[in-house]
């Protein structure tokens, strides 16, 4: 199987959708179709499948998926190790909830400095992304993990609570397995404080797959967008907002740090922040 295609099979899953996630991997919406696709004829199986105007995942492509999370990160490991950054890319690791526009706000910032460099997107938990930063394998983290005296808060993400239309709020929680930022924010909510958790999810699109067939409820970004048979719920006091963070390495200069915090921050709105 192709690494590249299983990046974007990745990257599906962790934006939850085919445009978001070719807004974040710089490719066009055709070439992330074409990807899926292409393991589809190399496995002999459906992976996705139309729901509305989003998609999800059959049984086959959310295993698939689970499994490529993994084939991805050491692909990446062994490249790195081998060859270090031989392309000299600038890395960005970013939160699955760092919403196209943030994406877009910092990937325009990293360009206008370094046109001549590939810009690489790793999606992971935030809890990761934080390990990522620590090991020095990332540029420019956006997380939402507890911050560090490096990291400089961008926003307040506020969240709402979603399900499928006509579900029962006392249905459940569908969450992300643990570690997970928004996991906990949901269950130390007034909502979440005394309910059952239905289903526990490896990314997003399992998430939404799960909510959208009325497993239960659950938590996202104000600013995340539209979901085919997922809809906000009126009524529910919202969690506390998640505050994302950015962290920029040392290979980024001072006055490109100031540049992407200024981006973010213009970016905030449509991502439904606040500072």
């Amino acid at each position: 199987m192709d690494v590249d295609a299983l990046r974007s099979l990745v990257t599906v899953a962790s934006f939850a959708g085919v445009g978001r996630a070719a807004a974040a991997l710089h490719l066009s919406q055709p070439t992330v179709t074409g990807h899926l696709r292409r393991l589809e004829r190399d496995l002999g199986v459906r992976l996705v499948e139309r729901v509305g105007r989003s998609i999800a995942f059959t049984p086959a492509g959310d295993e698939l998926a689970r499994r490529a999370h993994r084939i991805v990160a050491l692909h990446d490991e062994a490249v790195e190790a081998v060859s270090g950054r031989s392309d000299d890319a600038i890395v960005v690791g970013a939160s699955d909830f760092a919403t196209v526009p943030l994406l877009t706000a910092v990937s325009s910032v990293l360009r206008d400095r370094w046109p001549d460099r590939p810009i690489r997107i790793r999606t992971h938990r935030s809890e990761n992304i934080r390990q990522l930063v620590h090991e020095g394998r990332v540029d420019v983290a956006l997380t939402f993990a507890a911050g560090t005296p490096d990291t400089v808060p961008v926003a307040d993400v506020e969240l709402g609570w979603y399900g499928a239309p006509g579900t029962d709020v006392d249905t459940g929680l569908v969450v992300f397995t643990k570690p997970c930022t928004l996991r906990d924010v949901m269950l130390g909510s007034g909502v979440g404080s005394g309910a059952a958790v239905t289903r526990e999810c490896l990314d997003l699109l399992a998430v939404l797959d799960a909510v959208r067939a009325g497993v239960g409820i659950t938590a996202l970004p104000l600013g995340f967008g539209e979901v085919a048979g997922i809809e906000r719920l009126p009524g529910l006091p919202s969690p506390r907002p998640m505050r994302l963070r950015m962290h920029a390495g040392p290979r980024v200069p001072p006055t490109v740090r100031t540049a992407l915090v200024e981006a973010l921050a213009a970016a905030r709105h449509t991502a439904g922040g606040r500072q």
